[in-house]
């Protein structure tokens, strides 16, 4: 059984038709249309569809994913239940030696982004930390109000209360004094 694809905006009617037209001229048994409001809910029931033999067919890859992982990480879980990718108008067929050895260029594709992206975000951390920055949420207490509430709770006055005093929560209290010196 061939199965058919499209996604197109609210704004891609015509765009639409001519994906629909690619997709039975291919031969596809049923086709599933998912627009801008679908969230993608039809490309899952399509996908829930088919079995082992079956064939995936596309009008053009730009049409299956927003992002490189996301479409490989969907051709690998394709080839893993032995249901062909075909997208048509880009000349991939995973039936073929080229098809499969596309989607193997692809998969390092993805993995060399991954890798990019990891090495500009320590590169930049490294930068901010140069320049003083932390990262995290910014601390709720300051080393005057901690000051402020461990003198109040060696008095003896109650946690509860210290904690409304300097604008905190027990909680935060516990864990920045700890157990000892609070209790």
């Amino acid at each position: 059984m061939k199965v058919g694809y499209l996604r197109h905006s609210g704004t891609e009617k015509k765009k639409s038709d001519t994906q629909l037209a690619v997709l039975q001229l291919a031969g596809c048994d049923t086709c599933f249309v998912d627009d801008a409001q679908s969230k993608g809910e039809k490309l899952r029931v399509a996908l829930n569809t088919l079995s082992a033999g079956d064939s995936f067919v596309v009008a053009k890859f730009d049409r299956l994913g927003k992002t490189i992982k996301g479409v490989v990480d969907l051709l690998n879980d394709l080839t893993a239940r032995s249901i062909t990718f075909v997208a048509v108008e880009d000349g991939v067929d995973t039936s073929t030696a080229d098809g499969r050895y596309l989607v193997h260029i692809m998969t390092r594709l993805a993995l060399m982004d991954k890798l990019l992206r990891y090495e500009r975000t320590k590169v930049s951390l490294a930068i901010a930390k140069t320049k003083g920055r932390t990262g995290g949420r910014p601390q709720s207490l300051t080393q005057e109000k901690l000051t402020e509430a461990k003198k109040l709770i060696d008095g003896g006055m109650p946690v509860r209360a210290v904690a409304k005093i300097v604008g905190s929560s027990r909680a935060t209290l516990y864990r920045v004094l700890g157990a000892k010196a609070v209790g």
